[in-house]
Parts: C-alpha cells; structure tokens; sequence
C-alpha cells in the first residue's frame, strides 16, 4: 500500500472512501469529484486539444445516497458524544438525528442545525424562520399581531428604537419628534422586506413567502396568510431556510471570502424514519438551476443493489455520467437516480482505515490561508488601516495643499497653504478662499469661456493659448477683495470678446489663474510654480495682472522673466519695475508721470490761490512697499522743481512694524496713518498721500476729520486712493474732509447711460451686481478697465503673429517680440484702443509703458459721487474742456 494508493478490492476500505469523496468539495466548481486516481488536466491544455466542451460543463449535483445494511455504521460516520477514530475526514461536518416514528421535518431540522452549529455553520434564516414557526398559531389571520412578533424577533433593532424613544424625552423639539417617529418608521420599513438593502432576512422570507412575487405584500401579510395546519407548506419553508443558509455560507466570491474556507459539505445521516425529509429534498433537487452544499446519507432496508458493482465505481461512472450528460434530461434522469451504497459489516479494527493515514487515501484539500478568521481578520485590520491612512492623507491634501476630491499620489493640486491663505495655481472653476457670491460669479463666467474656447478648438486651426492671471486673489481685507474680482471681472470680459471673434488669426483664449497672497508675500515662488504649468495642447504664452509694487512682486518678475514668460501688468506704476526684465509690460503710467501731473495740478492751486507753495508728503514707512517710496521720492523732485518747499513724512501701515533701532531715514516720524491725518491739519500748503488707499489713506482722512473737520488741508492722494474713493461706503464714513486724487481710469456712467467704452457696456451687461448704487461694484478705481487693457494688449501681440505674411507659430518669446512692436509708426493713430485710454508703446525706442497714458485728476467728499477735475492723455471721446491747460508742457520724458 502506498501514498495516494487505495485497495478497491477492500469492501470496507471501498465504503469509506466512496463516503468520504462524496464530501470532499471541489477546488473549483461544485459537485462531486471525479476519481482521485485520474489526473486532471488543466482547463487550458483541454481547449486547446480541442475535447468537447461539454465534459467540462458548469454542471452541479450530488446524489441522494441510500445506505442499505447500515449496522453501526451511522453511528461510527457521525459520532454523538464522544470522540470516536477519525474513519472518513475529521473536517466533515456532520449531523446523525436520532428520529423517532412518526416525527415531523421542524423537530427533525432541529437536530440538524443544533448537530452543524459548532462547524463554523451559521443559520438565521432557519433561526427566524423557526421561531415564527412557532408562534404561528398566535397569529394567523392577524397581521397586528404578525407584526407583534416581528418586531420582537428582530431583537437589535427593536432595542435600538426603545432607546431613540427614551432619549427623545431629553431633547428639544423638533429632534424629540423626529427621535419618536423615524427609527420606528424605519424598523417598519425594515420589517416589511420591501426597502433593498433594510431587512436581508425579512426581505429574504417575502420573496419566499410570496413566490418571489415582486408586488407581494409586506412580510407581515403574508405570515398572517400562512396556515399554522399545512404542514408541508411549513416543512418546504423551514427547509428553505436550512439549504439557503448553507448555499449562502458556501458561496465563493470576493464579497464571501469564507466560502472558500468550507472544503468539506456536511453529512446528514438519515435513519429510516426521516423519509418525509429525504422526499422533501428530493423534491427541492429536482430543480436543476439551485445546488444544496450537502451530502444526505438515508439508510433503507429494501434497496436493490447492482451484483459485482463496487461503491467507488458506482460513484465514479456516476460522476462520468453527470459531467458528460447530452442534455438536460439526461442530467436530470442521473440526478435523479439514487446511488445505492451497501455498507459492509464493521470490522473488528477500524484504524486501519482511517483517512487520517496518508497511505490509505491522498489527504484531504486544505482551506486556502485566505479563508481563515485570522487571515480575514488581518485583512480588515490592514484594509481599515490603509482607509484610515488614506483619508487622513487626503485630509491633509486638503488642509495643506488647497484641493478638494480625493487624493492621489500621482497628481498635485497646484496650490498649497501659506498661512492661513491658499496660494497657487488654479483653473477659474476653484475659488480661492476666502471668496464671496460676486467672485463665485466672475470665476463663473471665466470658467465657461474656457470650457468655450476648447470645444471651439476641436477641429479649428485658430490658435489656441492660455493666459496666466498672477496677482493677489485673497485677502481678508473685504476693499482688497473686491479690487481683485475687479482685474478678474476685466480680464473675463476681454477673454469673452476675444472668443467671440471669428476668423484664422483671431487666438482662442483659456485663462488660468494664480494667486500670489493678499500682499503678493509668494509671488516668487508662485511664478516658479507656474513655470513647472505644461498643456501642450494651450501653452502659457503670457502672464497678465501683477498686483503692488513690492519687493515680492519684483522677484516674480525676475523669475517669470528667466523663463522667457512676457509679463504685462495692469495696475503697477513704480519706475523700477521695467528695468527688472525686457520680458514686463504695463499698461499703466509710472509714477514719474504721475507725480509731474501732481506737481503741475499743485502749481495751478497755488496760482488760484487755494495752496501756499509749500507740500507735505506722507508716505508709508515700509521697505518692501516700493510703489510708494518711489512715488514719494518723485513728487518731491517735481514739487521742488517747481518751487515747492516740500517735506516728507513718514507713518507705519496698517499692522505694519515701527521703525526699529536700526532706522536711518532723515524724514519725521508721524505714527500711525490716523496720527499722520492729525497731524496735517492747520497745514496750508498741499497733502500729498504716497501710500495704500485701503485700509491707510482712510484712517489718514478719518484722523483729519478728528481734528479738522471744518477746515481740512488741500489733499492729493496718489492712484492707489482709487481704491477708496471707489467705495462709496468706506468713503461716506468721513463725509466732512474733501480730497482730490489722481486715476489711470475715466470713471463709467452710470448703468443705462452711454458709455466712454463699449468694455463698459459689456461690462454691466456681464454683471449685473456692478450696476448697484450703493453696491459690491468697485468700477471707480479702475482696476477691471486695466486689467481689460493689460489682457487685450497680449492677445493683440498674439492675433498680429497671424496677420504677418507668413504666420509664425505663437509661443512665449514670439509673443514677448510682438509685444514691444504694439505701436504705429505715425500719428495716425494708436496701437489699440484701451478702456483706460490709447494704448501706443511708442516707436524708436524700447518703451515698456504706454506712450503718453492718461493720468486723471478727480474731486471726492463723502458719499457723493467723484467728479472729474481733469486730464492729461488720449481717453476715448474726451472733450477738450476735460483736458488741463498745461498737459501740452509734458516733458517728453515724462510721456
């Protein structure tokens, strides 16, 4: 005898081993295995010699076999309290009911699931379906009482609504009402087995109650319609609920992973009193399309058995013939044929044939690791620890880098967190935060021209770019806030006229934004950021918008100019600025220009006799403010050009630092903004504000107002003042103190008036919120019409790369190149007609500003509306009443 062998010409050896096949489950499929002593091939090498496929057909069964001259056998297969040798496989979960004369299929099921608990088996439909069964008679005909005794068995639940009622005595209305009603209104449901997903069980015994009827009526209905007196309809329900739990139990799926565990089916042996269930069970097999993982072993006194035919051949053919079946009637005539088995007496010793001896039969099949509770257990753990790990790194995903959806490792947000902002590059469809409804609005719009623009760029030939918005999309200063969505609000309108055009050189445009911080503190880093920016399909040819004339901002410059991006800003005037790169742009004038209109407007003052020719100039005392150190220092050189005895004074920001120890500045100190606005009162000369319009020049105009009132200094705000006039409820705060200020932009009409521009008029039409008097609108200041111009200024450089006689392709340095030949050659005209004014960069030299931009000089106090003083500069459909006397004395250095 050796490994894997088995001695057919044994009676005993014979029996045993034909019982212990029976329940050994195949590795794939289910049924009954083929002889052990025939290898299988493998599935592929069959198809590919070409066998027929019907040998190898998903075909499933396992007969009812019928013991014949059982003895003592039952009892040594299915040992009842005490441990007996192994003879078949110890991993076999068995079941030997001792059924008495007369004794009805529920006592008999009863045996069974209290003999199979202990194998790793579960049963709760058999346990619910048993325990109605027992109380049927309570409430047949009563669906009150149905319901009674389902709510009662469905104990989890049930607690679960007794406690949400108790609870809702101690919280207020309405939670105490919806504590009250929902959970019992949801067990109902659940109750019911209507709701998918609510109730697995109770939906479970509807369908079956009703015939998987799919309008049958609630779970309760139905066991009221059940009658307590038919029995066999209450035998089919109960052994439903038995094979139902073991076929669910036996499944193998990603979802059932402890199917695969179960490489045994269970052995129910029969004594001759357990006809009424082996007729149901054959009743229930003869529908071929369900399987029942159990083997049932009934023992019967008159079966007629084959002469000469050994059980192990019996079964063997019998598989043969299953697996090999024509069709469906002969599987089903196989099927149906009892396989007779005739026990052979006991031998004296019976450890001779154990299984559990190698050398009696090939070991049994091991449940893969998979399979085992720890091994599931760990995969949970593992499973819940890399959930865990993921949500918390997405958390952080969010938390630091600004995204939003779910994280994921091979792709970056663009942004990240600075503090309390978020900074970065984004497309216009994410808010930078903090936000509001009129931003959401603007963004809105931009990000529907660049879903525009790519559906009009399949199939066309027209160029196709992105333009790059940097400036300071956040900030917790509200007046801040609404200037950005103001150059946001310019830059959509233009990208929306743009696309709107027709024709092969008009360029398709798609705006990408990025915010450098409220203060523009990353500015560098976030233009490195953008560089890294690749689309093939629109590449960044441009950068637009810049924001303050700090020293961040100049490093952005310099990086984005590096890498060869041209730059054109919208509202930034410091000299210094065109000197940090040949690749930056403006379209607003410098500060020299500026502070030689100041100058010359004082010089009329004095000449009427409204100033003494004397100046005092309050400037911010911030080192990384070069927009107002620059301006500071040429409206002095101009003032004391003209004879002006002129003074500067400093005073520290708005949560600005004070000047340390180490300060060296020569000019007087004046505190904060507000003491500086004390501080110029009684001064009969000009005040002129070199600093930021919010929040500094109105603390300055409120420290006026605190002391003066009644008769304020003459005062001139620099352009960023625009920021302030143009709210009208920041401005009506101080309604005493009078003011002028210097503009890069004429003010619009109001909302229904003709307008200057026709930007104006698309404008308004966009957005309506701007139309609101008092209102978010902020179109004073000017910072929509120029980040209009500075955006309508790179997509002309880019439309007039098509117009040349051989169209040059449109990248970064050809547009940089176009850029600085945006002027006309004469006097006929101008390069492009702006919002703010003419738009020329001046032919014969290497100009980075516009030729002679208009810089304009308005009248403000309190609420009311600011009134245009004058202007030097070419602004579409100004008359020349609006033009001051002097503007032709410019010097052309200035212009």
């Amino acid at each position: 005898m050796s490994n894997g062998a088995v001695m057919l010409d044994d009676p005993v050896g014979d029996f045993i081993h034909t019982i212990d096949r029976l329940c050994r489950r195949p590795a794939r499929g289910e049924g009954v295995e083929d002889s052990p002593h025939v290898a299988r091939q493998p599935l592929l090498t069959r198809w590919r010699g070409g066998q027929d496929k019907k040998e190898h057909v998903d075909r499933m069964g396992i007969p009812l076999v019928r013991l014949s001259k059982a003895g003592d056998w039952p009892q040594i297969l299915a040992p009842q309290g005490r441990q007996a040798t192994h003879v078949i496989s110890r991993g076999i979960p068995r079941a030997r009911p001792d059924i008495q004369p007369g004794e009805g299929v529920p006592e008999i099921l009863s045996q069974i699931v209290s003999a199979l608990r202990g194998a790793r088996l579960r049963f709760p439909r058999y346990e619910l379906t048993a325990l109605l069964v027992e109380r049927l008679a309570e409430w047949h005909g009563n669906q009150d009482q149905a319901r009674r005794v389902l709510r009662e068995s469905d104990r989890n639940w049930g607690w679960g609504v007794d406690t949400a009622g108790r609870s809702a005595d101690h919280v207020p209305f309405p939670l105490n009402l919806l504590l009250k009603l929902l959970p019992g209104f949801l067990h109902d449901l659940r109750l019911s087995g209507r709701v998918p997903g609510l109730g697995r069980r109770f939906r479970w015994l509807r369908r079956v109650l009703s015939g998987d009827a799919a309008k049958a009526s609630g779970v309760a209905a139905l066991l009221a319609d059940l009658e307590p007196a038919d029995e066999p309809a209450v035998a089919r329900l109960l052994l439903r609920a038995f094979m139902d739990d073991l076929s669910g139990q036996y499944r193998r799926s990603p979802l059932h992973v402890r199917g695969a565990g179960h490489v045994f089916y269970p052995l129910l042996l029969l004594n001759e009193h357990g006809e009424a269930l082996v007729k149901l069970l054959e009743e229930r097999r003869a529908d071929l399309g369900r399987f029942d993982p159990v083997v049932v072993v009934s023992y019967t006194p008159d079966a007629v058995l084959p002469e000469d035919d050994k059980a192990l051949q019996r079964l063997i053919r019998w598989r043969r013939e299953l697996v090999t079946a024509e069709d469906r009637d002969t599987w089903r005539r196989v099927l149906d044929t009892p396989l007779t088995i005739s026990a052979p007496p006991v031998p004296a010793d019976l450890t001779r044939y154990d299984v559990a001896d190698p050398a009696w039969v090939p070991p049994a099949r091991v449940a893969p690791w998979w399979s085992s509770r720890t091994a599931i257990a760990l995969f949970w753990m593992a499973l819940a620890g890399a959930v865990g790990a993921y949500a918390g790194q997405t958390a952080a995903w969010h938390r630091n880098a600004c995204a939003t959806g779910l994280w994921t490792p091979w792709t970056e947000s663009g942004r990240q967190l600075a503090g309390t902002e978020c900074v970065g590059v984004a497309e216009p469809d994410y808010l930078f935060s903090p936000g509001n409804t009129e931003m959401r609005q603007v963004q809105a719009v931009l990000q529907q021209e660049n879903e525009r623009a790519a559906k009009l760029h399949e199939g066309s030939d027209r160029p196709y770019v992105t333009i790059a918005y940097l400036a300071a999309l956040t900030s917790t200063d509200r007046d801040t806030l609404a200037a950005a969505r103001e150059g946001l609000a310019g830059v959509a309108i233009a990208q929306k006229r743009q696309n709107n055009s027709a024709g092969a050189s008009e360029p398709l445009v798609r705006i990408l934004l990025a915010n450098a911080g409220g203060r523009m503190e990353h500015g560098s880093s976030i233009a490195r950021l953008l560089l890294r920016y690749r689309d093939e399909e629109a590449p960044i040819v441009g950068v637009v918008g810049l924001d303050q004339s700090r020293q961040e901002t100049v490093a952005a410059i310099q990086e984005l100019g590096k890498a060869g991006l041209p730059m054109v800003a919208s509202t930034l005037s410091a000299d210094r600025l065109v000197n940090e790169s040949p690749f930056y742009f403006q379209v607003a004038p410098q500060n020299s220009r500026q502070a030689w209109m100041a100058a010359a407007f004082a010089d009329s003052l004095v000449k009427k006799g409204e100033v003494k020719r004397r100046a005092r100039v309050y400037y911010s005392h911030d080192v990384t403010d070069y927009y107002a150190s620059n301006l500071r220092a040429r409206v002095v050189a101009r003032m004391e050009e003209r004879g002006f005895a002129v003074e500067g004074l400093r005073f520290t920001p708005v949560g600005g630092a004070k000047p340390g120890p180490d300060d060296r500045s020569d000019d007087p100190y004046a505190g904060e903004p507000r003491d500086a606005g004390v501080s110029a009162c009684g001064f009969d000369g000009l005040v002129y504000f070199a600093g930021r319009g919010i929040p500094d020049f109105a603390e300055f105009v409120k420290g006026v107002a605190d002391k003066c009132a009644d008769a304020p200094p003459t005062i001139l705000g620099g352009d960023d003042v625009t920021r302030y006039a143009a709210d009208v409820r920041v401005r009506s705060a101080v309604s005493g103190v009078g003011y002028y200020y210097e503009s890069f932009a004429a003010a619009p009409n109001k909302c229904g008036e003709p307008q200057r521009h026709d930007f104006y008029a698309a404008l308004f039409a966009t957005f309506p919120f701007e139309c609101e008097e008092p209102g978010p609108g902020r179109t004073l200041d000017g910072h929509a019409a120029l980040a209009y111009d500075a955006t309508e200024t790179m997509i002309t450089a880019i439309r007039r790369l098509g117009r040349e006689r051989h169209r040059v392709p449109v990248n970064s340095y050809t547009v940089w190149r176009q850029l600085g030949t945006l002027y006309t050659p004469d006097e006929s005209g101008h390069a492009i007609e702006g919002a703010t004014g003419a738009l020329d960069f001046g032919a014969g030299s290497p100009r980075q500003y516009p030729l002679d931009k208009a810089v304009l000089i308005l009248r403000a106090k309190g609420a009311e509306r600011p009134t245009q003083v004058g202007l030097c500069g070419d602004v579409t459909r100004s008359s020349r009443s609006e033009i001051f006397p002097w503007c032709a004395s410019v010097p052309e250095i200035y212009r």
